[in-house]
């Protein structure tokens, strides 16, 4: 029995593959639930080899010990949100579909990871098909970049116009909400449509090669956010501002594509943390 009387901060559960890079995936993952105050556990789904020059190869997990992993830490932990990241083939998205089909009462944020910046598949094409069919309308929120969004949708998504029916078309794909992410646009747009409305989020595209794990990073954040019982847009707003000012604040630990900063608020000094990131322009 546990008899300690610090306050546990909420937990959060990530199911994702494993970059040894420690860019992307779970441990980006694991770092930006640390960054909001959460506490974050972890399912590998597939370990990869990649580092900041890009991803060369995966090798996905027996579905069986994933499971195993899964149910393990939702018996002992009080988990009170979920991000999915990579999935690599169909057999593992499988086990995410029993996964929240147990959870339904738990937000579930759905990174759908599917090529990799190099053009390695990192899920393949049954998998996609069962992600599109079965984890979609699983998840409180998906949030695809403008390719993955296309592949989804198999619309032409190039701008905020295809962007707005790209997350439309998701949700009529049974997503109760979808974000699509512009990072790679002339101004870093995020389109949000809630099944009601849409809300374009406008930020500064700042060093453009500071973006390995954006998309995880992401993803996370809003899943640590809605753990803390923030609303969607919300969490939503505030994990833009928290990833805009990752980027800002990152440096160099290779030659490729560097890894945000996921921790720049513990190095910040005592009177620069009386101040938030900037807070990205809405436009409705």
């Amino acid at each position: 029995m546990n008899h300690h009387s610090n306050p546990t901060p909420p937990v959060v559960l990530t199911i994702g593959g494993f970059d040894p890079s420690s860019g992307a995936g779970i441990t980006a993952d694991l770092k930006t639930f640390s960054a909001h105050n959460c506490y974050g556990v972890a399912a590998i789904t597939a370990l990869t080899i990649q580092n900041t020059q890009g991803t060369s190869a995966i090798q996905c997990v027996e579905p069986a010990l994933l499971k195993q992993s899964i149910d393990s830490l939702l018996a002992d932990e009080r988990i009170k949100a979920i991000k999915i990241g990579m999935l690599g083939n169909k057999a593992v998205a499988s086990v995410v579909r029993e996964v929240l089909e147990a959870t339904a009462s738990l937000p579930a944020v759905l990174d759908p990871v599917i090529r990799a910046t190099s053009g390695l598949e990192l899920l393949d094409a049954e998998g996609l098909e069962f992600l599109k069919e079965h984890l979609l309308g699983r998840a409180r929120l998906v949030t695809p970049n403008l390719d993955e969004a296309a592949l989804l949708t198999g619309l032409k998504v190039e701008n905020i116009e295809g962007m707005k029916a790209a997350a439309h078309k998701l949700v009529e794909m049974g997503a109760k909400a979808a974000v699509v992410t512009g990072g790679h646009l002339d101004k870093a747009v995020d389109v949000l449509f809630d099944g009601a409305e849409f809300e374009t989020f406008v930020g500064d595209r700042i060093k453009p090669d500071n973006t390995h794990g954006t998309g995880c990073t992401f993803a996370s954040a809003i899943a640590a956010n809605l753990a803390l019982g923030r609303q969607l847009r919300d969490a939503v707003v505030l994990s833009k501002a928290y990833v805009t000012e990752a980027i800002r604040k990152a440096y160099a630990v290779g030659p490729g594509r560097l890894p945000l900063n996921h921790l720049y608020r513990m190095q910040q000094n005592p009177r620069a943390t009386d101040h938030a990131p900037a807070v990205p322009e809405a436009v409705h």
